[in-house]
């Protein structure tokens, strides 16, 4: 959470306003993403998430890593802990188990100590998903919605009665893309970006949306909710304008908002993305966290 006493600079003095997406700051962003280029594979590889998956695949190859992953994606809301710690433990917990895969995954999400919000909610999703024709079809062809996962989020949405729209859908979206990448096949299609808390802070501490007077914790709680339509038109608008695949995007996005709420360092992202990324690149990479943190006071940083 983000204290209510941080506010965003340039907006409105007091009350929540009306939240429009700035194109001018969405343009500029997107010039310094465009210099990033093809290299935001980088950020995927290190994400702690994809490496999570590349253990389950490692050991239980790729049908059932599949539907796992994307099972487990859908409950991944409300954690008590990071999305990397989460997955971390959960791929340690399938690896080492026996059993039926909706056995074994119902037995981690009973025990986890990091999902404990909504627990019968979560319990309901899982067995619809398990019992699906779509679990069944991505069990015994893993691989087939790598060349659509826009297919995939779609079905998943007619699946669970959701939209493709939704955060832990699109999340399965990316987290499907991650299991064909260590199955050694790349993807097509693409994937709206989560609006979750960490790319909702994104965009008004980037100033690509603007009007929100409130708290900074009051604003993101809207972009996420009331207003998400606002978040999902800038954020399509930042991939378009870029030329980027939103889905692969997610991953910097990770790693810049990690660094803007303290929970990871910016020298240590940097650092870890030099070999990869090279020293120009590094350089468009310092600049995106400056500009991803413009509208944000200065004490609020590395909170």
């Amino acid at each position: 959470m983000y204290s209510t006493r941080h506010l965003l600079h340039g907006l409105p003095p007091q009350g929540i306003g009306t939240l429009i997406v700035d194109r001018d700051r969405v343009r500029f962003i997107a010039g310094l993403l465009r210099g990033l280029g093809g290299f935001l594979e980088c950020f995927e590889r290190a994400d702690p998430q994809f490496s999570a998956v590349r253990q389950v695949v490692e050991r239980l190859g790729c049908g059932k890593s599949a539907v796992l992953v994307v099972a487990n994606s859908l409950v991944s809301y409300q954690l008590s802990t990071t999305g990397e710690v989460y997955w971390t433990e959960f791929a340690k917990w399938v690896v080492s188990s026996s059993g039926g895969l909706y056995e074994v995954h119902r037995g981690f999400l009973e025990s986890t100590r990091f999902n404990r919000a909504r627990l019968l909610d979560k319990l309901d999703r899982l067995s619809r998903f398990y019992a699906s024709r779509l679990a069944a079809e991505l069990e015994a062809d893993p691989l087939r919605y790598c060349g659509n996962l826009q297919g995939l989020v779609e079905e998943l949405a007619r699946t669970m009665g959701g939209s493709p729209e939704d955060k832990t859908i699109a999340f399965a979206g990316k987290m499907l893309r991650y299991v064909c990448l260590a199955c050694g096949s790349e993807t097509r299609g693409d994937v709206a970006v989560p609006v979750d808390r960490r790319n909702a802070l994104l965009l008004l501490a980037g100033c690509l949306v603007r009007g929100c007077g409130g708290s900074l914790d009051e604003c993101v709680g809207l972009l996420m909710t009331r207003h998400k339509r606002t978040a999902l038109a800038a954020l399509r608008e930042l991939c378009t304008t870029a030329g980027v695949d939103c889905v692969k995007l997610d991953a910097l996005t990770w790693a810049l908002a990690g660094a803007l709420t303290g929970r990871r360092r910016m020298d240590e992202i940097l650092e870890a993305a030099r070999g990869c990324l090279g020293g120009e690149r590094i350089e468009i990479l310092s600049e995106l966290y400056s500009e991803f943190s413009k509208c944000l006071e200065p004490r609020t940083k590395g909170v």
